[in-house]
């Protein structure tokens, strides 16, 4: 992943209305994170948590994101 998250192809995604995320396939990556609101670094959007706070993303608390 590269720092333009604009170059990956996947359906945006939020948290209960709050972050940014993508949704991969199965894979939930989070960009921007709905608890402490920093932008997440591209090695912790991969693994699927925030780098800042260790957030991670539950199915449930996933809703489509608004354009």
């Amino acid at each position: 992943m590269t720092r333009d998250d604009t170059r990956l192809s996947g359906t945006p995604v939020t948290f209960r209305g709050r972050g940014l995320g993508l949704r991969l396939g199965a894979r939930l990556l989070v960009l921007v994170c709905p608890l402490c609101s920093q932008r997440n670094a591209a090695r912790g959007a991969e693994r699927g948590i925030c780098e800042w706070c260790a957030y991670v993303p539950s199915e449930k608390d996933e809703d489509p994101a608004r354009k």
